[in-house]
């Protein structure tokens, strides 16, 4: 990929991580006027910590630290893991698009756990900053709501219906409202920040929020 491209990947077979330039540019801004909880939410949760959490994924997890095809989990983790995936699949399955449309939660499982263990490595690296432990509010806002809207920033656009309904059957990665919304439900700190309640759309009970890394 050339430094501009606006994406990233894990490759597991090198175990290597590749980020280009272009995926840490917010569109619009400098660099120098963003703060600490944007930073962290746009690239250090949807970039950083996703392609990390890629290598422990479930088709990541399966390569060694050479990039060798080989299972090194104890059984005991394995079992807990699948346990927790297939609690995570069960939620994206539940999810419709576009009235009658469900994600597959199997197809796009390893996209999902990256995103959600993206927000967590990120949020716990964010708390060890300056503007966290501050707490300043910035137009009104928590450096925690900042946060998990900086993350959002980076999912902002615009599908036809026809092309949304093309990806909810061919891609890997759920639709980026999903991406969003999905790991959200199941971050406590989300919960806090926004005064999330039962009854609210995106209220998960507290057993049933999924934390696999």
């Amino acid at each position: 990929m050339t430094p501009q491209t606006y994406n990233a990947y894990y490759n597991p077979s090198n175990n290597e991580i590749v980020l280009p330039a272009g995926i840490f540019v917010i569109p619009g801004f400098k660099d120098e006027d963003i703060d600490d909880a944007v930073i962290y939410g746009y690239a250090g949760a949807s970039t950083i910590g996703h392609e990390i959490t890629h290598g422990f994924d479930d088709e990541g997890r399966q390569f060694d630290d050479k990039g060798n095809l080989q299972n090194w989990w104890q059984k005991e983790d394995e079992d807990k893991f699948n346990e927790k995936t297939q609690k995570y699949i069960e939620q994206f399955n539940n999810f419709i698009v576009l009235d009658s449309m469900h994600i597959n939660g199997k197809a796009t499982l390893g996209e999902n756990i990256a995103d959600l263990g993206g927000l967590v490595i990120a949020l716990d690296a964010f708390k060890k900053t300056t503007q966290y432990k501050e707490g300043k509010l910035i137009d009104g806002l928590t450096p925690m709501q900042r946060y998990f809207l900086g993350y959002a920033l980076g999912w902002l656009g615009h599908q036809r219906d026809e092309e949304l309904a093309t990806r909810v059957l061919t891609d890997v990665h759920s639709p980026a409202f999903l991406r969003v919304n999905g790991p959200f439900s199941n971050i406590d700190d989300f919960y806090d920040a926004f005064g999330i309640k039962q009854g609210d759309k995106m209220f998960r009970a507290t057993n049933d929020r999924v934390k696999i890394w």
